[in-house]
């Protein structure tokens, strides 16, 4: 990821835009992945409705109670 972005800030190089890398460090190997964009996405779809961060300690219960 640090690589990609740094193609990105310095506008070198082919992006993985659309591509997934998978690096398999066992056995030396690569692979390539081409992905498609969801249109229905909630987040980068056509018509996003996920548009905030959200809390994920609220989302999954971790906030402390007052006798907790």
């Amino acid at each position: 990821m640090a690589t990609e972005t740094i193609k990105l800030i310095l506008k070198l190089g082919k992006p993985l835009v659309g591509r997934l890398l998978l690096y398999d460090a066992l056995e030396m190997t690569f692979r390539e992945v081409r992905l498609r964009r969801d249109t229905e996405c909630p987040v980068c779809g056509d018509h996003p409705t996920v548009t905030e961060l959200i809390d994920y300690e609220a989302f999954c219960g971790l906030h402390e109670t007052a006798a907790g």
